[in-house]
């Protein structure tokens, strides 16, 4: 048996769109990174890979 973990970075920030790394910062999620957390929360981008269990 093997089992694959999958790891999911913060959405799109604006200032990641600005080139800028927000490190430990507050970020502000740009429209593309609004839309990148609501197809992962209604699990629209990960539906078919057969996850069995999220942690947050």
């Amino acid at each position: 048996m093997s089992i694959e973990i999958v790891y999911e970075t913060h959405a799109t920030t604006a200032d990641n769109e600005a080139g800028i790394a927000t490190g430990w910062l507050p970020g502000t999620l740009s429209a593309t990174g609004r839309l990148q957390a609501r197809e992962l929360g209604c699990c629209r981008r990960r539906r078919d890979d057969g996850i069995v269990a999220v942690f947050t």
